[in-house]
Formats: C-alpha cells, structure tokens, sequence
C-alpha cells in the first residue's frame, strides 16, 4: 500500500476523532453536525484526501453479496387532493417496482400525504425527522410545474417524471420521446397514413409535450392527411365524434382507452376500420390494446438504485444540476392495429 496516501484513518489521527465520523462526514450524514462536517471536509479537502476506487468496487460487491438488512425507511411522498388518491394506474406499478427493490436493498417504504390537514411545514420536517426518514421519493404531481415549499435540505430526494417545477430534484422516467417515437415507426411500417392523435391537456404537461412533439415531428405528410390534434378537458364524446366525422383518422393515439370504448360503442370495427394505439398502455388498459409499455415497474426499480446511491454517497439538499435518469419503453403489438392494404 502507497504510505504517502492520505486515507480517512490519517484524517481521522490529523483532527483526534474516530475515523468512521470522517466517513459519516464526507457523506453528508445529517447526524453530524454541519459545524463537524465543514470541518471534516474542509480538512479532507487541505489534505488531498480522495476516495480509494478499489476499496468502492470492493464495497459494493459485498454489499451485493451480503444478505440484505434492514437500514432505514424511505418515504413515498404523495400531494393528491385524498390521501389514497394517488393508488391509481401508473403509480401502482411505480409502488410495485419501488417495494421490490427497495425490499431487495434492505429499505421499507412508507406513505407520507402532504395534503394531510392542517400539516405545516415545520410539522411535515418535524414528523420525518422522528421517523428518521431522510430518502424521500415524490410521486408525479396532480398538475403539472407544482411547487412544494418546503425546507428539503436535510433530505435526499428524487422525483418519478417531470411535474414538479419547484423544488427541481434528480428525477427517474419512461422516456416519453422515444416511447413517441417508437409508437410512431410502428404505425408508419404497419401502413397507416393519416393518424390522429387525442390527449387531455394536463397529460400534454405532464409529459412535458414529449408525445406532441414526437406526433408533430412524423407528420411529413401531404396536408389533407395532416390532422389537428384533439386537445380538450373535460373530454366530451359529441366532441371527440365531430373531430373523428371531420378528420377521419385511420388510426387513434390516445394515453386513454376511454377513446377506444367511444369508437366501439358507436359501431367502428377495430381495427378493421380504424386503428387505435395508447401512447402509455397501464395496468387498467385492457390487454387487446396495442400500444407502448412504459416500464413503470422499471422506472421504480431504478429511482430506488438512484435514491440509495445517493443517501450512500450523502447527497442531501436540492441539486444544483438536476439529472434525469430515462428509461425506455417497449412495443405491445396487441390486437387493435393491423398492416394496411395498398
């Protein structure tokens, strides 16, 4: 071994305290006062200490060997207007995956409302704090660009999708781009030429108008085959029926199979007559639908390998360049689309 290295146990002799505070400190752990921590790294920092890159390999390998243990609680952190709103489509599925994973690393998750009544912010940090809950992973918001004034400094956090403006955490998605993308190629191999695309406005949002643009960036089409968009909320079926009357789409992309019920209820043969094709197919979807699979199971699994990482390497606070983790989805053929004649 080098002797000339500066490793924690010489910052450790150099400040006269045991060498795992230094550990804790270079972590950010909130259990070490800040006053301690600057200290710590300000004296790791004079003297050149850097992180042994074998030593972590070696780490992480056992703690990918050993049999899990339980460490700490992380919290589910939800904002919808009831306090089991949030157990819907989607979310499951990030409940599912989240709970696997987590169980699998040694963690539990426990649902915290922030809707809760009366629940100010000094309470809601109070109450996290004494369950000595200090990961935190935001579910996507009910509108899009939320703010949530709170105090997040002491906490490591991230966020599934793109919903929350204020605070910006690191966050975890499908990658809705290319999820667009690959719905779009599948329509244009299968023959269909005049594709109509209907989704709430909200959604729109919330996928940051990933879908719209995908939509818009394979219409190099003729302009009688170019389509407007139906974009309304509430969604009414007079209206959707005008839209249909007046465009006549020979295919229909929607995040809602709500559209394919309208098309079947008024006597379409799908897909002999029109094709239909869910942008985000969920777990409520029926299982004929053609469309792309999200991976939300996936998407959890990885923000719960992000979010630990990060309480390992203490990563408190909001991050000064946020990052986003993607991940893709993949092509349900189904039964509501078929290959075009001529």
């Amino acid at each position: 071994m080098d002797s000339s290295r500066v490793t924690l146990r010489k910052v450790a002799e150099s400040l006269g305290i045991h060498h795992s505070t230094v550990s804790r400190a270079l972590k950010n752990n909130p259990r070490i006062p800040a006053e301690t921590r600057q200290r710590i790294q300000q004296a790791a920092k004079v003297m050149g200490y850097q992180p042994d890159p074998a030593l972590s390999a070696l780490m992480v390998y056992r703690q990918n060997r050993a049999t899990p243990q339980y460490h700490a609680t992380l919290g589910w952190m939800t904002n919808e207007t009831t306090r089991d709103g949030w157990q819907r489509h989607e979310m499951m599925a990030y409940y599912r995956g989240a709970t696997r994973r987590a169980t699998e690393l040694g963690y539990n998750l426990e649902h915290f409302w922030l809707g809760e009544p009366c629940l100010t912010q000094q309470r809601a940090i109070q109450i996290l704090q004494a369950r000595n809950i200090r990961g935190l992973l935001f579910l996507p918001q009910r509108r899009s660009r939320a703010h949530l004034l709170l105090d997040w400094s002491r906490f490591t956090a991230i966020s599934f999708g793109r919903t929350l403006a204020q605070p910006v955490f690191h966050n975890v998605h499908n990658n809705h781009y290319c999820s667009g993308s690959l719905l779009m190629r599948e329509l244009k191999r299968l023959g269909y030429k005049r594709p109509g695309f209907a989704i709430w406005p909200r959604t729109n949002e919330a996928v940051d108008r990933s879908w719209m643009a995908t939509f818009h960036a394979f219409q190099q089409l003729p302009p009688q085959n170019q389509i407007p968009v139906f974009s309304k909320q509430p969604w009414k079926p007079a209206e959707f029926r005008r839209w249909f009357a007046q465009h006549t789409p020979d295919v229909v992309i929607s995040h809602d199979e709500t559209v394919l019920q309208w098309l079947e209820s008024w006597g379409m043969r799908v897909p002999d007559e029109v094709g239909f094709a869910l942008s985000a197919r969920h777990g409520e979807a029926p299982a004929r639908c053609s469309g792309v699979d999200e991976n939300n199971e996936m998407v959890a699994e990885v923000a719960i390998n992000v979010l630990v990482d990060m309480l390992h390497r203490g990563e408190i606070g909001v991050p000064t360049t946020p990052i986003s983790t993607l991940v893709h989805g993949r092509w349900v053929a189904g039964q509501t689309l078929r290959r075009q004649r001529g």
